[in-house]
C-alpha cells in the first residue's frame, strides 16, 4: 500500500484528493495538512511514498515548502497540484525547477463528472510516475558516471530487445560519421522534463548551427513560462513553437502544451512548425512520436534525436520509423540521472540508443554530434 500526505489548505479539496486516492487501487490517503510548516513537520517525523503539494498555499507557498525539502535533502516524490489560470504558470514552472516531479492541473470547478474522471486519472499517472521515479533523488541529483557510448552505423537499428547499451566509462566519445552534418535536433522528455531541460539547454553554445524542436509533456498555458525561463538562462533563443514560423538556426522551439507538433517542409530545405489540435496519440499531446513521425516526410536526411527523462515509451516508435528513411543518431539519458527511466529505457531495449550519457552532459554530447 503506497501512503500519499496531501498537502492543501482548502477543506474541500483535501476531502476530494482523499477520497481520489483512497478510490485508486494500492494507494492510501495516510495524512493531510493545510499548511507548509505543517507539511515539513509530517514529512520530517513520518515516511511517505509521495506527496500532493498545492502551490499556492495561503502562508508558506508550495515552492517555499519545495526549496526547505531541498535544502534539507529530502528524497520524498511531490507531486504539484496547480490551476492553469495566467497567475498560477511562471510559480508551477518554478516548482517544477524547484524539484517537483510532476504537475497535475485541477479545474477551477468540478462542474462534470467528466472533470473528476479527467483529474483523478491525471492524479493517479502523476503519482505512478513519482513512485516509479522513487529510486532517484529529484531534489539534489548524485554525481553521474561517464558516458556510455554504443557504436553503430546511424540510422540502422539493431532490432534487438534487451538492453544494448555497452559501458565504456572512462574512454573518450568519438563522433559518429554523422558529426557535423545534423540538419535538425529533435528532444523527446516526460516526466522531470521541466527541471531536466533546464538543466541542459543552458549548458548549449550560442551557436549550433541549426534548429531544435523539443516535447515535452505538458498541461496547455504552462509551456510558455517554461520556455521563458530557459531562455533567460541560455545562450541560444527558446520559445514555445507557434503554428507556421519558419525554424531558424540556433532556436529551440518547444511543442504548446495540449497541443501536437510537427515538422513540415515550406519550401525546398526550409522547416517549418505545425501546431495543432489533433486528438490525443497514445493518452498524449503533444507527443513526441508524432513529431518524429513527421520528419520523415522532409527533404533533410541527417537528424540528431535526444530521448530524455519521462514514463512511458513515447518516441521510441517514431525513431524506429525515422531510422527507416533517415539517418539518425540517437543520445540517451542514462538510468541514474532520470526522474523515471521509462522514454530513454524504451529507445534503448528497441535498439535505437548509440550514446547513453548522464543529464550533465547531454549538452556536450550534442555539441560534439553538430560539430560545434
Amino acid at each position: 500500500m503506497y501512503n500519499i500526505l496531501i498537502v492543501d489548505d482548502s477543506a474541500l479539496m483535501r476531502k476530494r484528493m482523499c477520497d481520489i486516492i483512497n478510490s485508486i487501487q494500492g494507494f492510501r490517503a495516510a495524512d493531510i495538512c493545510a499548511d507548509g510548516e505543517s507539511a515539513l513537520r509530517m514529512i520530517d517525523s513520518k515516511k511517505y511514498d509521495a506527496a500532493t503539494l498545492n502551490i499556492h498555499l495561503s502562508n508558506m507557498t508550495g515552492l517555499d515548502v519545495l526549496k526547505r525539502l531541498k535544502a534539507k535533502g529530502s528524497m520524498i516524490p511531490i507531486v504539484a497540484i496547480s490551476s492553469s489560470i495566467k497567475e498560477d504558470r511562471d510559480v508551477t514552472v518554478s516548482a517544477l525547477d524547484s524539484g517537483a516531479v510532476d504537475l497535475v492541473v485541477r479545474p477551477y470547478q468540478f462542474r462534470t463528472d467528466e472533470d473528476i474522471r479527467s483529474f483523478s486519472q491525471n492524479l493517479k499517472n502523476a503519482l505512478m510516475a513519482a513512485l516509479n521515479g522513487a529510486r532517484t533523488s529529484r531534489i539534489k541529483p548524485a554525481a553521474r558516471p561517464a558516458s556510455t557510448s554504443i557504436h553503430r552505423t546511424p540510422g540502422k537499428s539493431t532490432g534487438t530487445s534487451g538492453s544494448t547499451t555497452i559501458p565504456v566509462s572512462g574512454l573518450k566519445k568519438k563522433p559518429s560519421s554523422l558529426a557535423g552534418q545534423y540538419k535538425l535536433v529533435a528532444i523527446a522528455c516526460s516526466t522531470g522534463g521541466p527541471q531536466a531541460l533546464h538543466t541542459m539547454i543552458p549548458k548549449l553554445p550560442s551557436h549550433l548551427g541549426v534548429p531544435v524542436v523539443v516535447v515535452q509533456h505538458m498541461p496547455k498555458g504552462f509551456t510558455a513560462s517554461l520556455a521563458e525561463r530557459i531562455d533567460s538562462d541560455s545562450k541560444v533563443h527558446v520559445k514555445e513553437a507557434e503554428d507556421g514560423e519558419v525554424l531558424k538556426p540556433d532556436w529551440i522551439y518547444i511543442a504548446p502544451g495540449g497541443r501536437h507538433l510537427v515538422i513540415e517542409e515550406r519550401s525546398r530545405g526550409v522547416m517549418k512548425c505545425h501546431v495543432y489540435d489533433g486528438p490525443p496519440v497514445n493518452n498524449l499531446r503533444p507527443c513526441a512520436d508524432v513529431m518524429y513521425d513527421s520528419l520523415r516526410d522532409i527533404m533533410q536526411e541527417n537528424i540528431l534525436c535526444v530521448v530524455m527523462t519521462g514514463m512511458g515509451a513515447d518516441g521510441s516508435k517514431g525513431i524506429a520509423g525515422l531510422r527507416q528513411a533517415k539517418k539518425v543518431y540517437t543520445i540517451t539519458q542514462d538510468e541514474a540521472s532520470c526522474v523515471v527511466y521509462g522514454m530513454p529505457k524504451s529507445a534503448a531495449q528497441m535498439g535505437l540508443s548509440d550514446e547513453v550519457v548522464p543529464l550533465t552532459e547531454i549538452a556536450n554530447s550534442i555539441s560534439k554530434e553538430l560539430g560545434v
